[in-house]
């Protein structure tokens, strides 16, 4: 946490040195180019909220596309990434993206992911959850069930390290 305070400062002193030789509007939209920096590291990078459902990937992303409908999300259709991965896109009523990656963990067990807009809107994805876990008659659990293996990180090359995706709280 100390860290990213930090960063956040330091993103502000740079952007306050950069607009310096910079006058009028351009000023002020390097200003603005620099509180969205702020916004971003203050906020932890951007959020994907996640959580586990002991059921297949199949049933979740059924589930998944009835949430969307309960939510006035547009279902844009899926993409197989992996054969343990597929990925939801909607767009909401507002014109925010709405992504869900669904990963299977095992047989049955899913990891459930969402982030609705650029940054990640917590009280969308928290409501995208509860009726998610709705649709499922099932409890979600911000942990990996005991003996589920995570599967191992990709094999390419990576942007630099983002900070942990947050936990949505269950309760």
């Amino acid at each position: 946490m100390a860290m990213q305070r930090r960063l956040a400062w330091l993103a502000v002193v740079a952007g306050a040195v950069a607009t310096l030789p910079l006058g009028g509007c351009v000023a002020l939209l390097a200003a603005g180019a620099g509180g969205g920096a702020v916004a971003y590291a203050e906020n932890g990078g951007v959020a994907n909220f996640y959580a586990f459902y002991p059921t297949s990937v199949s049933r979740v992303s059924a589930a998944s596309q009835a949430a969307f409908g309960e939510m006035n999300i547009r279902y844009n259709g899926e993409i197989h990434k992996s054969p343990s991965k597929l990925l939801l896109e909607g767009t909401t009523q507002d014109g925010q993206t709405a992504k869900v990656t669904l990963t299977s963990m095992a047989t049955d067990v899913t990891r459930a992911n969402i982030r609705i807009g650029t940054f990640g809107d917590k009280p969308l994805s928290l409501q995208f959850q509860k009726l998610l876990s709705q649709r499922l008659g099932l409890a979600a659990s911000a942990q990996a069930p005991a003996g589920v293996v995570l599967p191992p990180a990709s094999s390419q090359p990576t942007a630099p390290q983002q900070p942990e995706q947050q936990t949505i709280p269950l309760q």
